[in-house]
């Protein structure tokens, strides 16, 4: 029987995306399908984890990136295979197009809820938020509806796609982690591992370290690329005075490293619209590390938290709280390893990949018999 092929495509995202590529892409290959990625990469191709990698040109402007759309387009109607399955809503109109020349599945896989996020852009004028977001809303399930699949990050993106074909929830759970040896250290690191920005609780995270004693020694390690930083808020000398570190984007692999170092993880993003029902994935990274965090106190995080045991919820605008709740955790070394072993408990059982795996093998499964 000939093996399945698989396209995976995405105009914006490195092709080492951690879910399209360390996990969606190495879990198809593992169940026996052939995968091509096709994303952006500073190199032309590569087999990597079994699967074949196929770069296209990274653009800084949006308009530049619609190139890529008409590349993958061409690429897909060449590629010969059975089923495809793209990460960005700019792809929609192609994806719409390859599923009617092919007549092949093609699967949308929606990160995040598009029409919310048109509330937290500051270059739209905030009157004309509220409509652009309806037809946002109207035109990307107008595309759906034309796939033979749409799979979201969460349950609340899920309900926007009602009356498409097949949506299902696959959600962002990091892959199964071996046990962190966590790492001795005199000093006290606190992480906020994954995009910086202001709206990601920046300002209020380097505030946070003025209320933070002295006598323990703590540093706040920034670990993701920086969005939309102002210069002047990330002089790295006057930075290193206050204890604060930037790193950047490191290798996935490397990621892992910092956790084992850490002592608590930070997710204290703003109430924006589009954040109060997400699933960030540094939540579910620090549990599987066993690092107790400090996490926005959203509703559905709030639950998530509590139920968990694996820290405590603060108002993410309130550097003062969020400085008294981390210091109750590097204060206390056996409520520490209390939260950090139930935090740990909490993936092992529930909040791990191969949960999530089963969903995506079994939607694929179900697309190509009933070709």
């Amino acid at each position: 029987m000939r093996q399945k092929k698989v396209m995976i495509f995405s105009s914006v995202h490195p092709y080492d995306d951690t879910r399209i590529f360390h996990k969606q892409a190495v879990s198809l290959v593992q169940a026996g399908y052939e995968v091509e990625l096709h994303a952006v990469a500073d190199f032309e191709e590569k087999m990597e984890k079994g699967v074949r990698i196929v770069g296209v040109k990274r653009h800084a402007k949006k308009l530049k990136r619609l190139e890529n759309g008409r590349i993958l387009f061409e690429r897909a109607l060449n590629s010969g295979a059975d089923i495809f399955h793209f990460h960005d809503p700019e792809l929609l109109p192609w994806g719409a197009r390859i599923a009617k020349k092919t007549k092949k599945p093609v699967i949308y896989d929606s990160h995040e809820d598009l029409p919310k996020q048109i509330h937290t852009k500051p270059w739209i004028p905030e009157m004309l938020r509220g409509p652009l977001s309806r037809i946002v809303h109207r035109v990307e399930k107008g595309f759906a509806r034309q796939l033979a699949a749409v799979i979201t990050a969460t349950e609340p993106i899920a309900e926007q796609f009602r009356g498409a074909k097949n949506v299902t929830v696959v959600k962002n759970y990091p892959l199964p982690m071996p046990k962190v040896e966590r790492e001795d250290n005199e000093r006290n690191l606190i992480l906020y591992v994954g995009g910086v920005s202001y709206l990601r609780g920046y300002r209020e995270m380097i505030q946070m370290m003025d209320y933070i004693p002295a006598e323990l020694r703590a540093e706040l390690h920034f670990i993701g690329p920086l969005q939309h930083i102002a210069p002047q808020d990330q002089n790295e000398q006057e930075l290193k005075q206050k204890n604060i570190y930037l790193h950047g984007r490191i290798p996935f692999d490397d990621v892992k490293r910092w956790l084992a170092k850490g002592k608590v993880g930070l997710v204290c993003l703003h109430p924006s619209q589009n954040y109060l029902e997400s699933l960030p994935i540094k939540m579910f990274e620090y549990m599987a590390a066993g690092l107790p965090q400090i996490a926005s106190d959203f509703p559905m995080w709030k639950e998530i938290i509590e139920t968990s045991e694996c820290g405590f919820t603060a108002d993410p605008l309130n550097p003062e709280e969020i400085a008294e709740k981390v210091t109750q955790l590097l204060s206390k070394p056996k409520l520490h390893q209390k939260l950090s072993e139930s935090g740990r408990r909490a993936h092992e059982e529930i909040y791990n990949w191969q949960v999530e795996e089963k969903k995506l093998l079994a939607l694929y499964g179900k697309l190509l018999k009933e070709r």
